[in-house]
């Protein structure tokens, strides 16, 4: 039998690669949000809340460019913690709008320490010409996945029927 190849960074692709560094770098991120009490993508959901308290919900979910069943649960999640409240809007019912506690409030702090302190980490890594590059690289990627991002449908396989919700 011969042994299987393992994968170096020499050898993956750049989406392999983007695809490890990513997961390793929210990884990462969340060993040092979990100390502060916060799960995934809580900590951005606060960074978003810090700037606009009281933001409705659905802009929530589009900023953070997650579909709004997600956004969703996870509001769910930080409200049982006590790090956010919802409230209908009081023109709009329609509209849940969504407010930071004291307890998110008095965390800002610390958790921009965190995103300061990784930011530091991968900056360290480069000299300021190539985090110029690397950041207008990322910015250019960021911007064609928004372009080209996919409806909230996947594609239907052959034969099969998309359910009215």
């Amino acid at each position: 039998m011969r042994p299987h190849a393992s994968l170096t960074p020499e050898t993956m692709t750049v989406g392999q690669l983007l695809s490890q560094i990513c997961r390793m770098n929210g990884h990462h991120l969340r060993t040092h949000m979990g100390q502060l009490g916060l799960h995934r993508g809580q900590g951005f959901a606060l960074v978003h809340l810090w700037e606009n308290d009281g933001m409705p919900q659905r802009e929530l979910a589009q900023a953070m460019h997650i579909r709004a069943a997600t956004v969703t649960n996870m509001l769910q999640r930080m409200e049982r913690s006590g790090w956010i409240e919802r409230k209908r809007d009081e023109n709009d019912q329609r509209v849940v709008r969504i407010f930071l506690t004291d307890k998110a409030k008095t965390v800002r702090r610390q958790a921009q320490a965190v995103f300061a302190e990784m930011e530091d980490e991968l900056c360290a890594l480069y000299s300021e010409s190539e985090r110029e590059t690397f950041r207008e690289l990322l910015i250019r990627l960021h911007r064609h996945f928004l372009q080209t991002r996919p409806s909230h449908h996947p594609p239907l396989l052959p034969g099969a029927e998309r359910r009215p919700r």
